[in-house]
Order: C-alpha cells, then structure tokens, then sequence
C-alpha cells in the first residue's frame, strides 16, 4: 500500500517551484509527466511516468494509494485519481471537478498567492508563513559531465542565456539576447541554452560569440550546467526557476507575466518596464494590435521596452 501519492504539474518551472512542498509531504511517488522524470529522480523521489488517465488509473489501483494530492488543476488528473480508487482526493476545485475530490481547497482563496506556497497549502493543509524556496544539489559528477560539452575557455566569469519560453508572449527575442551575447563576450564566457524545438534561437542568439547548446543537454545537464554558471539571464522560463533551485542568481525578463505568483525567490532581478497598464495580462499569446501605448506597435509591447542596456545594468549592478 502507498500511503501518499501525488500528482506533480506537467512544466519545469511548475514542478521547481512544488520541490519545497514535495520535500515536505515526503511522498511515496510522483506522478509526472515522461519528460519531468529525470528531474524528479534527481530530487530524491520515486517518479511514476504519466502516460493515459486511464493507465495511470490502473498503475494507481495497484499501489493501492490511501491519500492523493493533485498539484494539477485539470478535469482529468482528478478522474484519474477517483478511476484509480485513491481513498482521499485533495486538490483545488478547479475545471468543474469539485465532485471528484474529497477534500477540496477554494482556488479563489489563492488567486494573488505565489505558486509555491500554493503547493505548500496542498501538500500540508496550512499556507506558509513564509515564501518556500527550492533547492535541488548537483553532484561534481554531473557537473563534470556537463563541463565535457565546453569548449576551453579562460574566461573567468560564465554567463548563461536562455531564449525560448513556451508562450511567445513572454520571449524578449533572439535577436535582443544576440545583442546581449555580443556585449557579453569580451569579458565572459557565454552559453545559450534551450531545447531541441528551440535550435533557432539559441543558434541566433548565440551567433560567433557564445557557446551553443540548444537541443544539447538533458534535464539533468541543463541543471548541472546552470549550476555552474555565474548569472543567467533568462525570459519567464523553466530554466529560470530551475536555475535559482541550483544557486546560480538570475535576471529575468518580465511582460505578459505576474512575478507575484510565478516570479523567482527573493533576492533574483526582475526587470521589465511598467508602464503599461496592460501588464499581468498573463496571456501566451499577444493579443494587442494597432498603435501602442508608448512604441509605434502595440504587438508584444511590455517586452520590446526591453532595452539590451537595461539589461546590461543589471548585470553590472
């Protein structure tokens, strides 16, 4: 029998920001997606791959699971969970699926609540008095590993940059960070990081300045890889979040976003300007069109008033 199982969400950033909350419940297993395991493994915990509500239903009968907590706020993980005949069902009662849970927590209560102490309230009953903070260890080992995808470099500072974000919305833009890469170079060493599907960023961001490693490293080496940098500067990203559990400092670039609930820990840089009194729209998707309200063209606005130098004054504070 498995006294405790929970349900991890399905992002990077999501599933950093839950480790304090996880780490406390100390569950018997997480339920995460395929592409989240490795990440879950180097936490300490026993993933269980997702795969179908319904086979996940049937891993679940199996574990004979007394207590379940959904960290998701879909329909389907909590059907997955009552079809799976977990005997306690916690969660938010999100999606119209009030009926399905147990014990069911108001989600209108948490709604200027930052992420991770929701977590906590799901994982323990109680909100925190204060902000969880992630931490994730990394190994030399794996540091070593990742050390091997380098070129040789005498640079002394190592700055990391990640371009992509899976809403376009929240992207400052590849030909921004390339600016940034080239003004960079001289005094560090620069790496562009992100994923397979994210090759032409990272190749333009990098351009002949930085080092390239979109598509090149796993879960696991991506954060092996930020733990051994001195700053990374990133959009509002996984790998921001990621990059803050493994103690490297960050500066991110905020529009489309609420830093309030989904922001990096005390002490990290945010930059963003804020003018606009549509920010916090949190949309992935751009909707303005027409004349902006301070540059010519409204379309992603809260991001193009970016400039590469604000940037560079964070770095340089």
């Amino acid at each position: 029998m498995h006294e405790l199982v929970i349900r991890a969400p399905n992002h990077l950033g999501d599933l950093v920001m839950a480790l304090p909350a996880l780490h406390e419940a100390r569950p018997d297993a997480v339920i995460t997606p395929p592409g989240l395991v490795s990440l879950i493994e180097l936490a300490g915990f026993k993933p269980i791959p997702y795969e179908t509500p319904l086979k996940t239903a049937r891993n679940l009968r199996e574990l004979d699971v007394h207590r379940g907590i959904l960290f998701t706020p879909s329909f389907s993980s909590a059907l997955t969970f009552a079809l799976g005949r977990v005997k306690e069902r916690r969660g938010t009662d999100t999606d119209h699926r009030g009926f399905l849970l147990t014990h069911k927590v108001d989600a209108q209560l948490l709604e200027h609540t930052h992420r991770s102490s929701v977590y906590w309230l799901l994982a323990t009953g109680e909100l925190p008095t204060t902000r969880p903070v992630a931490a994730l260890p990394i190994s030399s080992e794996l540091k070593q590993e990742f050390e091997k995808l380098l070129p040789v470099n005498h640079k002394q500072r190592r700055i990391a940059l990640f371009p992509g974000s899976n809403a376009p919305a929240r992207r400052w833009g590849a030909d921004h960070f390339a600016q940034l890469a080239r003004r960079l170079a001289d005094n560090a060493q620069v790496i562009v990081f992100g994923g397979a599907n994210e090759r032409d960023l990272t190749s333009i961001a990098a351009g002949d300045v930085a080092v390239d490693l979109g598509g090149r490293t796993s879960l696991p080496l991506l954060a092996a890889g930020l733990a051994t940098c001195d700053l990374l500067i990133s959009n509002d990203s996984g790998p921001l979040h990621l990059a803050a559990a493994v103690g490297t400092h960050t500066i991110s670039l905020w529009g489309a976003g609420d830093p309030a609930r989904t922001g990096p820990p005390a002490g990290h840089v945010v930059v963003r300007d804020r003018r606009l009194p549509c920010l916090e729209c949190v949309k992935n998707q751009c909707p303005r069109r027409g004349r902006g309200y301070i540059l010519p063209d409204a379309y992603m606005e809260c991001m193009h008033l970016i400039s590469v130098d604000d940037v560079l004054t964070s770095v340089n504070a």
